[in-house]
């Protein structure tokens, strides 16, 4: 027997995760371009901490995709960073190792390496080598082959290299997942992977000051190259008025770019996991990992807040940057109040007309806040985000009188600074907005803005929008006579007048001929092809749309706010601002209201089996979600939103008002057809119909005149869909082609065809009628049924008012 003095016994367990676990890290939902940057952040991490990098060699990421006419596909991203030892190769493999420290960095290398390798396919190599080694390091992480072995024991090679002073890293993902390979492969899918990271690496691709104005120093980039193919990743640039424009408000002038730089009070941050510690109490260790590293750090708020030159219902916000990289992309959420008495989050911009189009943008570095796994947010529950708020936006409203109005100071943020000065829309230099005199000309500088970021040299600067601006105050003052308008140097037409509204100084009431190009030798009369606006467009879609019933109307959340949603499903193709079709889109209109858009035809209506209503949710889901102050998932806001809208349920209880409400619908069309010949279809129907028809009535409303009712047609809203469906067969040519369902039927000859058009139509409502019929429970899948069925009756429907 075991003394109770004696040691305890001790064993060691393996903890290296599961093969499986890596294969199933590949279901994370990373899209392609996500993957590549994830594999980028390492490398510019290597970069950015480099302290003796070699002033010869512009640090550089090659990226290489697979070709469409490629057999074998294979991603690869390369670098001439410093490279890795093994042992740091071995830790920066291994699942939720981070083998360097998280403080001041942009990748994970680790986990988020994990991610983006497995997401990409099932065998990745890695290779690496340090100036002055003799070998590469080769480690090849086959994930069927470990899984299959149930071992993470993944072979080390050495291979020598010819030239000892070589260095960098390069990964390659082979045996790509279907699915992303054939993403891969497609049309355009590289240019847009290049200007998704142009969006994204913005900051550290632009060398110098390329935004004129905006102050020199550490906001003019970091110069690295990225490539794609081969071709160069250009940044995108912001299209913001030269800081030396401004607006005068209250006597005071305000410049169109302002810097930012807010020093925060010094910070112990964990070299380990690279936590932020509470700076109002002293500790030891780390209040996350219990990491021991800590270290008194820097923390600083800066970057520029500024106007862009045009407007735009999404293009504008501000982008926001951690250690380089940009996590929010043209982020709306600071523009709008929490009101810390009831709430709710008011929209303070824009408001303006045009409604919902917003000019203020900014870039605005974050390194010490706190980002989510997938690096598309911050952590918006953290402290440090909540104070970088306060510091950015200010805690009062920006709009003055309605600060005043609720007992607040005046908010002298830097973000209300601007929306002081930049927050109307009126054309002219009080505003800085283009007109041709009498009105703003936002479609033709959102067309300059197009150009500009195609690299258009006559519209890098801001001259042509601002001889719009200062063309417009001229016309309309009366004065400057026989000048001309700023003319578009790159249309065949010269000046403006044809093509945005804008007139030349004086007119050309005399009949003389308009200006030409400065050496162009092109008439300005010659037109072009008329370029569709953005209200001709959603037109278009409304004109070629049938209005989605049950998810229009009000929504009203507490802590989300309220929209006047109109739903509509389109036949027209939707398109993005890159030409690609999408499956919905939203617009905001006046006020609160909310246009939602579906395409019908898109594939993932049509071959997946999605419901349209799914994503006509999710598009309004994802608009109130920038309001929501908890900063919940994306997912949970969704399911709120959802419950807004009960006949959205799938239950038995919700099926039955839903199909009650549009049997109304249907008899109430029906009504004034029936009025015509009521006692020949009274007599048409079967007798079981009438005597449903007729106990309904003595329920519903009892001292009704039955005998009359039968023969003025005050019978038609007592009928069972049973009876509807027999006065569709009795007389097709009453209530189809438009009158009461849209299914056509007196256009055919054929017999067979009439006959199967009004089976279409009778179809649902057989369906419903067995429903309403039957009592007791229903499984899902039955449930579901009745739901298409009702989908089917209400898109047949006529309905009066057309969207």
């Amino acid at each position: 027997m075991a003394s109770e003095f004696s040691e305890p016994s001790t064993e060691e367990i393996d903890l290296t995760p599961s093969p499986q676990l890596l294969e199933a890290l590949g279901d994370i939902p990373f899209k392609p371009w996500q993957c590549l940057a994830e594999l980028t952040d390492n490398a510019f991490d290597d970069f950015l901490t480099n302290p003796d990098p070699d002033g010869d060699e512009v640090p550089t990421v090659w990226i290489t995709l697979p070709k469409p006419s490629d057999d074998d596909p294979v991603v690869s991203v390369t670098d001439n960073g410093r490279g890795m030892s093994r042992e740091t190769l071995e830790k920066a493999l291994k699942a939720g190792y981070s083998g360097k420290r998280r403080h001041g960095t942009l990748g994970l290398f680790g986990m988020g390496f994990n991610i983006a390798t497995a997401r990409l396919g099932y065998l990745t190599e890695v290779r690496t080598t340090r100036s002055g080694d003799p070998d590469w390091l080769v480690v090849e992480i086959d994930l069927r082959k470990l899984s299959n072995n149930d071992s993470f024991l993944a072979p080390l090679r050495r291979e020598p290299k010819p030239d000892k002073e070589l260095h960098g890293t390069e990964i390659t993902v082979s045996r790509l997942r279907d699915e992303i390979a054939e993403d891969l492969k497609r049309t355009n899918r590289h240019r847009n992977i290049r200007e998704d990271l142009g969006r994204v690496y913005s900051y550290l691709l632009r060398s110098q000051n390329a935004v004129p104005g905006l102050p020199d120093g550490p906001l003019s980039g970091r110069g690295f190259r990225l490539k794609v193919n081969e071709k160069n990743v250009a940044a995108r640039l912001p299209c913001v008025w030269s800081a030396s424009r401004s607006v005068m408000r209250d006597g005071r002038e305000i410049p169109a770019i302002k810097p930012i730089d807010i020093p925060l009070p010094l910070a112990l941050a964990c070299m380990d996991c690279g936590h932020w510690q509470n700076p109002d109490l002293m500790m030891d260790s780390c209040t996350r990992c219990d990491g021991e590293d800590l270290q008194h750090r820097e923390r600083r708020i800066h970057g520029w807040i500024g106007v862009q030159r045009y407007l735009d219902e999404s293009d504008f916000g501000l982008d926001l940057l951690r250690n380089g990289r940009k996590i929010r992309v043209g982020d709306h959420t600071l523009f709008a109040w929490e009101n810390p008495d009831t709430g709710q989050l008011v929209s303070e911009y824009p408001v303006d007309l045009p409604a919902g189009q917003g000019r203020i943008v900014g870039e605005i570095h974050l390194d010490h806040v706190p980002v989510g796994y997938q690096k598309i947010d911050f952590t918006r529950e953290s402290r440090e985000w909540r104070q970088a708020v306060i510091r950015i936006r200010g805690e009062e409203p920006m709009r003055p009188k309605k600060a005043k109005e609720l007992g607040y100071k005046t908010n002298t943020s830097p973000l209300a600074d601007i929306f002081r000065g930049y927050q109307e829309n009126r054309p002219g230099a009080r505003c800085l907005i283009p007109g041709d005199g009498t009105k703003a000309i936002h479609e033709a500088a959102r067309e300059w803005g197009k150009k500009f970021h195609r690299g258009t040299p006559e519209y890098l600067t801001d001259e042509m929008w601002h001889q719009a601006v200062t063309h417009h105050d001229e016309v309309r003052d009366g004065g400057g006579n026989g000048g001309e308008a700023p003319a578009d140097p790159t249309l065949a037409g010269g000046t403006l007048s044809g093509r945005t509204g804008l007139t030349p100084l004086g007119g050309n009431a005399g009949g003389g001929q308009p200006p030409t190009m400065p050496g162009s030798g092109v008439a300005a009369d010659e037109e072009e092809e008329e370029v569709e606006t953005e209200e001709q467009r959603f037109d278009r879609y409304r004109r070629s749309a049938r209005k989605v019933y049950d998810l229009t109307g009000e929504v009203s959340h507490a802590r989300l706010g309220r929209r006047q949603v109109a739903v509509y499903e389109t036949l027209e193709k939707l398109r993005d601002d890159r030409e690609r079709v999408i499956p919905s889109v939203t617009r905001m209109g006046r006020g609160i209201s909310l246009e939602v858009f579906v395409y019908g035809g898109h594939p993932i209506f049509r071959e997946y089996g999605r419901d349209p209503r799914d994503y006509a949710l999710m598009e309004i889901a994802q608009t109130l979600h920038a309001f929501d102050p908890d900063d919940q998932r994306f997912t949970a806001v969704t399911a709120e939103v959802t419950q807004l809208f009960p006949d959205q349920r799938v239950t038995d209880a919700a099926l039955r008002e839903r199909a009650d409400s549009l049997l109304d619908t249907v008899r109430q069309l029906m009504a004034p057809v029936v009025i015509k010949d009521a006692e020949g279809l009274w007599n048409a129907l079967p007798q079981p119909c009438r005597l449903q028809a007729e106990r309904d009535a003595g329920r519903a409303n009892p001292s009704l005149d039955w005998s009359s009712a039968v023969k003025d047609g005050k019978f038609t809203p007592h009928l069972d869909a049973s009876g509807i469906a027999f006065l569709i067969e009795y007389a097709p040519q009453s209530f189809l082609d438009g009158v009461v369902f849209q299914t056509t039927w007196a256009t055919w000859s054929d017999s067979e065809t009439k006959r199967r058009q009004v089976a279409q139509a009778v179809r649902p409502l057989e369906i419903l009628n067995a429903f309403m019929e039957e009592k007791g429970a229903r499984t899902r899948l039955e449930l579901s049924f009745l739901r298409l069925a009702l989908d089917m009756l209400d898109e047949s429907i006529a309905r009066r008012d057309t969207p």
